[in-house]
């Protein structure tokens, strides 16, 4: 049975501290394919759309995204550690390719991000010793790597993709220090934009790029503008945050947590905030720990927290976000929700996996 990858905990330093996160973070990307299953126990792909369900020889699926026409996804196919390549998947004729095989003896392919235009995915091996970001444009398939390959003293972090640019963390090992990086795939100009005091996630929509930081013992969000290059920076009531999520240009979430150099209290939030009204909402308190957050196109929010068995589902309405029921789908576990499209994934107690695609979420 694999192991699902909800292990990231509010009170773990990670979020703070970069290297202790890319440890825990590294294990979070890993973790699901530790014990591998048997060569019998081979994916279904259920295309809810198409009215398709297609076996595949893949023991496992770890990051996927997907369009109106293709999914494309990390997968394990006779890999002597974890996923070894990036297939694309044709919804059409329920065809696959192969378009990338990782160049690690021992892999870990992760960290798929898909729009209209590019591709972009990381091969690391199972220590995530090196991580190497490649990108694709998906009209010329062309491959090309986002950032030097196994450079020494440096981590290049997950990237993701906001219109035709790519951003990441990048940091120094030897100095530990941390900084914002954006690279244009058209020109391959690449350029550091904001210099970090603490390690962050990026989340972007809209052509907009948001992250955290911590100064002067507060927390702090920073909304960026593709367009023009404009840094907005939001004092946060409390000091350890993390986690930011952009549901749109203007809206976010994000949570909060206890001092991790002490024992966890259970008192983590989540955050809603509206930067035209400049408000901020408590939305939930008393988290211990938060497997998932999640926003979709829709501007709904899903977070998986306390190990309920179950996502809570938000939606914003009269600029706040409030409840909106439950997400109880059967041994459903980790979804991806971008581009018009959800995807997400099943272990039933049988050992068979399935991995299911729809335009609706069920009820």
């Amino acid at each position: 049975m694999k192991i699902i990858e909800r292990t990231i905990i509010l009170s773990c330093a990670a979020i703070f501290l970069f290297i202790v996160f890319k440890a825990v973070y590294n294990g979070v990307q890993s973790n699901r394919s530790l014990i591998k299953p048997q060569s019998s126990n081979f994916y279904q792909i259920i295309d809810k759309d198409f009215n398709k369900t297609v076996d595949v020889p893949f023991t496992n699926i770890n990051s996927y995204r997907g369009n109106a026409d293709y999914i494309y996804m990390s997968v394990d196919q006779e890999s002597p550690s974890l996923d070894n390549k990036i297939v694309e998947y044709n919804r059409k004729t329920q065809k696959y390719k192969t378009i990338f095989n990782s160049r690690f003896k021992l892999p870990s392919v992760q960290g798929v991000e898909l729009n209209d235009t590019w591709l972009l995915w990381v091969d690391t091996d199972e220590n995530g010793g090196y991580l190497n970001p490649y990108f694709m444009n998906l009209k010329t398939q062309e491959i090309q790597p986002l950032t030097k390959e196994n450079e020494e003293n440096v981590t290049n972090d997950f990237p993701i993709l906001i219109g035709d640019y790519a951003a990441w963390i990048k940091m120094d090992r030897k100095s530990e220090k941390a900084e914002v990086m954006l690279k244009n795939l058209k020109t391959d100009e690449t350029t550091s934009i904001f210099n970090l005091n603490s390690f962050t996630s990026l989340s972007a929509k809209d052509g907009k790029l948001l992250f955290t930081d911590k100064k002067d013992h507060f927390g702090y969000i920073y909304l960026y503008d593709l367009k023009s290059k404009e840094i907005k920076e939001f004092k946060s009531s409390y000091e350890f945050i993390g986690w930011a999520r952009l549901l749109n240009d203007q809206q976010w979430v994000y949570l909060t947590f206890g001092d991790p150099s002490e024992p966890s209290t259970g008192d983590g939030k989540l955050i809603f905030y509206d930067a035209v009204t400049n408000h901020s909402q408590e939305v939930v308190s008393d988290i211990d720990s938060v497997s998932e957050l999640n926003t979709d196109f829709n501007n709904e929010v899903f977070l998986y927290f306390n190990d309920n068995g179950y996502y809570k589902k938000f939606k914003i309405q009269d600029y706040l976000l409030v409840e909106d029921g439950l997400l109880e789908t059967h041994y459903f576990f980790r979804f991806s929700a971008e581009n018009d499209i959800y995807i997400y994934d099943q272990e039933l107690p049988n050992n068979k996996y399935k991995l299911i695609i729809q335009s609706e979420l069920p009820n």
